[in-house]
């Protein structure tokens, strides 16, 4: 009777010790291996997130799915281990926070059971969200914006003497020019500036001098007629400019910029492009930013809602969204204020001057 008691006991951890997907009783099989098909993030290409942004995982098999592995480079010391919730998966998809800490490589999933499954794609980690560009709508181009006058060509045999020419409209002078290449195909990419300045408002023509007109021609869609600004109005809502004496440059109080009045709220777009030197806040001045232009000079957006989301030593294009007007700091109702600075920049040795007939010309051009 002992000898059968045992051999019962046998057969019984036997029959655990049997896949679950072999049970004869219908039971649960062994989970599948989860796979994925792409990952996103909003405002991103595929593949490509920033620290801190919401990650969707897409694919089958992923509601087992325990913890996301961020792998970085060949080594493991750069692993990063997400935990995940009950509710952060679906068969479908896995939405997680990308930590601060992820650096760019593949991503490995690992189920509740032990499966696991690697992307087949590496994931780019970045720093920021990308830039909310103001202009985007704009039909107009503007000087330092993202968005660039572009002039393709095919050329053959061209003379040493071909370039390519930008024409300002008003007076059909020359503004810029680039050679064009010998043969083949050729791209001439302009932001609008001249030297370190931006040109001035107006329309322009890109084309080819007399020389090479004989040995290139134009690609369709080339921007060889178009509006160029020299920069953007940075309110980008319903406002009111600098009108009492208060809100004007100079005045009995030594004021050193022009306050431009709008609802809270509104966004404010770079005027022109430049390097961010500040990003604080200020008893006075509130939450502020300060970009470094080309040429040396400064320009400061006071009294915003929060930080800017541009971080200090990154480029910003005209038109780029730099914040929200408000009145943080000393301010009387919700207002930019704006001032400019001669080179060398803003308290580096430059000086303020009237920002205002720059925000009247930017107000009526865009």
């Amino acid at each position: 009777m002992a000898l059968r008691r045992l051999s019962v006991a046998s057969a019984a951890l036997l029959l655990c010790a049997v896949p679950a997907a072999l049970a004869a009783d219908g039971g649960t099989g062994v989970p599948p291996a989860p796979t994925v098909g792409v990952a996103s993030c909003a405002l991103q290409p595929a593949w490509t997130c920033a620290r801190g942004q919401l990650m969707t995982l897409r694919g089958e098999n992923l509601e087992a799915a325990a913890s996301l592995t961020f792998l970085g480079d060949a080594s493991s010391k750069d692993n990063v281990v997400v935990k995940l919730s009950a509710r952060a998966s679906n068969p479908t998809q896995i939405r997680v926070t990308v930590p601060k800490r992820a650096r760019s490589g593949r991503v490995r999933i690992e189920g509740s059971t032990g499966e696991s499954a690697t992307t087949s794609e590496a994931m780019r980690v970045v720093n920021n969200l990308p830039a909310t560009d103001e202009a985007s709508n704009s039909k107009k181009l503007i000087a330092g914006g993202k968005r660039r006058a572009r002039f393709s060509y095919d050329a053959t045999d061209a003379a040493a003497e071909g370039r390519v020419e930008a024409i300002r409209g008003t007076d059909g002078k020359v503004v810029r020019s680039w050679p064009i290449v010998k043969s083949g195909r050729g791209e001439v990419v302009w932001n609008g500036f001249v030297g370190k300045r931006p040109t001035k408002s107006g329309t322009y023509l890109l084309r080819f001098n007399s020389v090479a007109a004989s040995s290139a021609k134009v690609r369709k869609g080339s921007d060889t007629r178009f509006e160029m600004l020299e920069g953007f109005f940075p309110i980008r809502g319903k406002h009111t400019l600098a009108r009492s004496a208060a809100q004007l440059f100079g005045g009995g109080r030594g004021h050193q910029g022009t306050d431009h009045f709008a609802r809270c709220g509104t966004p404010l777009a770079a005027w022109t492009s430049g390097v961010v030197q500040y990003n604080a806040y200020q008893g006075a001045a509130g939450n502020y930013v300060v970009v470094r232009r080309s040429n040396g000079e400064s320009y400061a957006y006071m009294h915003m809602r929060e930080r800017s989301p541009a971080k200090v030593g990154t480029k910003v294009f005209a038109g780029q969204r730099l914040g929200h007007l408000s009145d943080s700091g000393d301010a009387q109702g919700c207002h930019l204020h704006i001032e400019l600075w001669t080179a060398p920049g803003w308290y580096k040795g430059g000086r303020p001057y009237d920002s205002l007939p720059l925000m009247k010309r930017l107000d009526k051009l865009s």
